[in-house]
């Protein structure tokens, strides 16, 4: 499983995920360029400050699959 897909589940979980948690499930050293990469294929990401805390929590949705393929 890549980086890319680790963190595509992290962030579809119900209560998201911090960049902790993705640098160590994901093996990760950079986790701002792993969200970015998805961002740039498509997928939208937000995040949301942890009351009381110094972090973000980060949550994502896939992109959109294509319905009409092909059909320019």
């Amino acid at each position: 499983m890549t980086q890319a897909s680790k963190l595509g589940k992290l962030l579809q979980r119900r209560q998201g995920v911090t960049m902790f948690e993705v640098c160590i499930v994901c093996g990760s050293v950079s986790p701002s360029r792993r969200l970015s990469d998805l961002r740039d294929a498509g997928w939208t990401i937000t995040k949301k400050k942890v009351e009381g805390k110094n972090y973000h929590r980060f949550y994502g949705k896939p992109p959109k699959k294509q319905q009409m393929k092909g059909l320019v």
